[in-house]
């Protein structure tokens, strides 16, 4: 149940701009333009990322979701869930595990990034433009982990599947 009492039981991210109307399309442009503006970087590895920052964050709303629409993209749920554990043993593509460790401190010890990351991201073969898009997604679900689990938006109230469904930008 949300914390505001003007939103309804199943509400979403759509819902909170009716308390604040005027970030409704700044918001959702940027979302856009994150997610599946043109990049070096898959939509279904934006949505990897996104699911495996929400989970770090133990935003079930927002890992429920975005973990679908990764799935929806070509990604493997076991996988995912196997990085979500250990990056290393995990099934994910080799050059795609450094971009993981990456957004794993990015989220849980941002202060602590160093050169040695981004050098890490680069010697699996990402140029510059990929790992700004990589901070990029990983910056935004770590916002959106927040806004979501501030507001005290329910994951069960609405299907992952249904909800992946209703976000303009995550159909293929």
């Amino acid at each position: 149940m949300p914390f505001f009492p003007s939103l309804p039981p199943d509400a979403g991210i759509g819902h909170l701009w009716s308390i604040n109307p005027d970030m409704a399309k700044p918001f959702n442009d940027w979302g856009k333009a994150i997610m599946r503006g043109n990049s070096p970087l898959t939509a279904g590895q934006r949505e990897f990322i996104a699911a495996f920052v929400s989970a770090i964050n133990g935003c079930d709303y927002c890992y429920n979701g975005h973990s679908q629409i990764a799935v929806n993209l070509g990604a493997d749920r076991s996988v995912l869930e196997e990085a979500i554990g250990d990056i290393d043993a995990s099934g994910v593509e080799d050059n795609f595990k450094p971009v993981l460790h990456f957004v794993k401190k990015l989220t849980l010890r941002p202060s602590g990034m160093t050169q040695a990351d981004a050098d890490a991201v680069y010697a699996a073969g990402w140029d510059e433009r990929a790992l700004q898009d990589i901070i990029l997604v990983a910056s935004r679900f770590n916002f959106m982990n927040r806004l979501s689990l501030a507001h005290g938006l329910d994951p069960d109230a609405v299907s992952p599947e249904k909800r992946a469904a209703n976000m303009s930008y995550a159909q293929p």
